[in-house]
């Protein structure tokens, strides 16, 4: 059984296989800078829930580098008993801050196999290009096959990486389907956008799909000025997909 729960309108959950409660990329106070203000800060449009109003979870999962999915201050009010599974470039960010102070657990690249926390398995999902790190996925396995695949800003697998994820039938995939494009310069298109999506639902054949960072964030500084950005509504995103399930506000979703 999957249970997801929206903590926030952008790319934060909290995911329950079983007996195991996730909370992934959570940015639950304050606003998120990429690099200094003046480049680029958002804030949310919608008020996320609380930290006091998640309830209890196992591990912190921290997909990306980037403070809109790794959020120092919001990881600083939780608990420091939870461990904090992270990619590599995640977790060596997170060190910066807090140390040996917390309890990491590598998320490696599926080529080298798998974590294996309580009755879970996760692996990362590189792009080809070792200058994007934007366009990577997490792969989680359940069990008795709950197995999601987490792609925030879009995810194009090479053929290999189509082979091996054959192995594991998707129960629900976690993508984008809103667009944000940025000159090349600045990183070209971070949000992949609807065909990618689509694209990518054909090949994994998901029972479910369920969108993610796509709120359209308060945000001050040079990248907002120069953005491109489309973001489809929740119905033309449904027509598209007929195994599209909206979660638009912070019920319990059971999948």
């Amino acid at each position: 059984m999957i249970t997801l729960q929206r903590l926030n309108h952008d790319t934060s959950w909290k995911i329950t296989i079983n007996n195991s409660r996730l909370l992934l990329d959570p940015w639950l106070i304050g606003t998120e800078i990429d690099g200094f203000s003046w480049f680029n800060e958002q804030w949310h449009r919608v008020p996320p829930l609380g930290v006091e109003e998640i309830g209890e979870v196992d591990y912190i999962v921290v997909s990306q580098p980037f403070s809109d999915h790794c959020h120092e201050e919001t990881i600083e009010v939780l608990s420091p008993d939870l461990p904090i599974v992270a990619v590599a470039a995640a977790r060596k960010r997170l060190e910066k801050t807090f140390g040996q102070s917390r309890q990491f657990l590598d998320i490696p690249a599926a080529k080298d196999g798998f974590l294996e926390i309580a009755e879970l398995r996760l692996a990362q999902f590189n792009t080809p290009s070792l200058l994007d790190q934007v366009h990577n996925a997490l792969l989680i396995l359940g069990p008795d096959g709950e197995n999601i695949f987490y792609a925030p800003h879009g995810f194009v697998p090479n053929a290999q990486q189509i082979s091996f994820l054959q192995q594991f039938p998707i129960h629900i995939l976690i993508t984008t389907t809103s667009e944000y494009h940025l000159p090349f310069f600045l990183g070209g298109t971070v949000n992949l956008g609807m065909r990618s999506m689509q694209k990518l639902a054909q090949i994994l054949q998901p029972k479910h799909i369920i969108s993610t960072h796509d709120e359209q964030k308060h945000a001050k500084g040079l990248v907002p000025r120069i953005a491109r950005t489309f973001y489809p509504s929740a119905a033309m995103v449904k027509e598209k997909l007929g195994n599209y399930v909206a979660v638009e506000d912070y019920r319990v979703v059971e999948l």
